[in-house]
């Protein structure tokens, strides 16, 4: 499981980014709970299945029982939410040769202590990946380079006391740590069973702000099985920005009509230090059930626009 990972940086850097190991191992019978941790570190693979060799015991999800299955769901969920920012680092490596899944080295390389680190890694520059590799471990030790980092799952930011260190993370057996770099803006999609029904579902952004109060991201879409796409200009492309308050949005191709049913139903905005006065989009106000703030400065917008219009956004 380990070594897996090291294997899917190697093959990045080979340039080879379409790459994952036998989810649970292809030789020798697994346990619950190892399998259970490479299900989730597996959902996060680049290619992903679950795949062992003939004459070894069972080990799909259903097989070890309703919680084991529901752990699994509930992490491979998050790697369908996740898909159109994946899918857009698999552009980015088709069309500037770039990794899709990197080593921390590989973003922080003035930073001596991620030089050495084969036990977590990121999906492009933005979303890191901690997986449990010991069996009865309920925690992992996390190194933060310096950065804004927030928890997937919360939107806590981490504090600044736990960059340039390892920190000993909670992993109880029904999760893996999963963290957000500020900075950046990730396309996220509603899950469904498959991914060609997921492709039906509204999309949203994450906005991880940095300490700037910046942040920049992008969304690549097309049908999702044409290999010519791009040389045909058959494609959507846009980019996202943050700064002074306010996201805005360029559509740089709009040449794919696939999109053209498609919304935004969600906007999330990460490290902002004060409720907003008041919240503009695309010109109009937005109040009530469709704003909701956190304490700990997490911002969710229920919106309802067309991809195909720039989207923007300005907090007061």
């Amino acid at each position: 499981m380990h070594m897996s990972i090291i294997g899917m940086l190697e093959f990045n850097l080979f340039g080879i980014p379409l790459i994952g190991a036998d989810i649970c191992g292809f030789l020798l019978d697994t346990t619950y709970e190892l399998c259970l941790r490479w299900m989730q570190l597996g959902s996060f693979y680049p290619f992903s299945r679950n795949h062992n060799g003939e004459g070894q015991m069972e080990q799909d999800p259903a097989v070890f029982g309703a919680e084991f299955a529901e752990i699994s769901r509930s992490t491979l969920l998050i790697r369908y939410t996740l898909l159109p920012y994946l899918y857009t680092l698999f552009f980015d490596s088709h069309v500037h040769g770039n990794t899709v899944v990197r080593g921390l080295m590989h973003e922080f390389t003035s930073d001596q202590q991620t030089h050495g680190i084969d036990t977590a890694f990121l999906w492009g520059p933005a979303f890191m990946i901690a997986p449990v590799l010991q069996e009865g471990a309920r925690s992992v030790d996390v190194y933060f380079p310096e950065a804004s980092w927030f928890d997937y799952y919360t939107g806590d930011e981490v504090p600044a006391s736990w960059h340039r260190k390892y920190v000993s993370v909670d992993a109880p057996l029904n999760k893996i740590p999963l963290f957000l770099r500020g900075g950046y803006i990730l396309p996220t999609q509603a899950p469904a069973t498959t991914t060609t029904r997921s492709r039906l579902n509204p999309f949203g952004l994450i906005i991880a702000l940095d300490e700037q109060g910046e942040a920049s991201g992008s969304l690549f879409w097309d049908d999702g099985d044409s290999i010519d796409s791009i040389e045909k200009e058959v494609y959507f492309l846009a980019k996202y920005t943050f700064s002074e308050g306010q996201m805005r949005t360029k559509i740089i191709k709009n040449g794919y009509r696939g999109v053209d049913s498609l919304i935004y139903n969600t906007v999330q905005v990460l490290g902002v230090t004060s409720r907003p006065n008041a919240i503009v989009l695309n010109g109009n106000v937005i109040r009530g059930e469709d704003l909701q703030y956190q304490e700990n400065g997490k911002l969710t917008l229920q919106i309802s626009v067309p991809l195909t219009e720039e989207l923007n956004i300005i907090l007061q």
